[in-house]
């Protein structure tokens, strides 16, 4: 084969072609290249000799029985290698993000995550992906989990009381953020300064809220040197808050619920604990090598979600 004398400055490559170079780098016959990317072998003649064409420069030639790469082929088909590999990625890329703009997201959370951060999440997905339905079921994290395990959701929106989460076998946890627990009283229960050690108020009845919230109340309150004496329960938070504000029991409250609440009544106060106890909100799904995209997307709509607004704070 001769050098073709006039190249053309303006002319293009498509990935087709760089897809058959490589394929004749790989293979060294035109058939085998043609028949691995499924094309006839006139048709990979032809695009052979316009890009030759439009190069000026010969890209194949014969090799015994065989055809070989000129220098200038192996140039293309080693630069081609690479972007077809980043061709095929934004494919791919495109093909998921299509995968997330259609389809249902069934998420479980907990009560005051109801009210605060799954509307802030389907005003997202009203914007970003309208065409998603959120198929939402609130349940606490016990029940939340159990229901990720048995397929019933895609993801849970829970909380953790400083590492305590019992989460499915093979599902992961993505915290998203972090969360005060402050101890609600009534008005002549609180102190100048708004903060309270909780061994101070030992004596004081309890009010014990879900299953999860129990337990870190009767850790907190072992760590603290006493065991609470707890004579009210309920998960019902605006109640508990009108019941430490009757005076009589007090509650540990996570700042979400308080912010859930909107208000305290008029006759509670919330103190800030000393030292400071905490909770940390994330999402759990399953750990797969195949990721659905309504995960994804829930996921990244999540971490795009100002918790500020409600006193959060963002998990680095």
């Amino acid at each position: 084969m001769t050098a073709l004398r006039h190249a053309d400055p303006l002319g293009s490559i498509d990935s087709t072609e760089l897809r058959i170079l490589h394929a004749l780098a790989t293979t060294g016959s035109l058939t085998a290249a043609a028949a691995s990317l499924g094309l006839s072998q006139p048709a990979v003649s032809q695009r052979i000799k316009r890009v030759e064409t439009r190069l000026a420069v010969p890209l194949i030639e014969r090799s015994g029985r065989g055809i070989r790469l000129t220098p200038a082929g192996r140039i293309l088909a080693d630069h081609g290698r690479t972007v077809v590999a980043e061709i095929d990625a934004a494919i791919a890329a495109i093909d998921d993000l299509r995968g997330e703009r259609a389809g249902i997201l069934r998420l479980v959370g907990f009560p005051s995550a109801s009210a605060t951060v799954v509307p802030a999440l389907m005003r997202e997905l009203g914007q970003e992906a309208p065409d998603v339905a959120l198929q939402y079921r609130e349940a606490e994290p016990p029940a939340a989990t159990a229901m990720l395990r048995d397929g019933e959701v895609d993801c849970a929106l829970v909380f953790d009381y400083e590492g305590a989460a019992e989460l499915p076998a093979g599902s992961a946890f993505m915290p998203l953020w972090r969360e005060e627990v402050q101890l609600v009283v009534s008005s002549e229960r609180g102190t100048e300064n708004g903060t309270a050690r909780l061994g101070d108020f030992a004596a004081e009845h309890w009010i014990a809220g879900c299953e999860k919230c129990r337990g870190h109340l009767l850790s907190a309150a072992g760590e603290a040197g006493f065991e609470p004496d707890i004579i009210q329960e309920t998960d019902n938070v605006p109640a508990m808050l009108a019941m430490a504000a009757a005076g009589g029991a007090v509650a540990l409250v996570p700042g979400l619920a308080l912010a859930a609440a909107r208000t305290l009544p008029d006759d509670a106060c919330a103190l800030q604990l000393d030292p400071p106890r905490y909770r940390t909100i994330g999402l759990v799904s399953m750990a797969t090598a195949n990721e659905s995209p309504q995960v994804r997307l829930a996921k990244r709509l999540l971490a795009g979600v100002d918790g500020a607004r409600w006193g959060l704070e963002t998990v680095a």
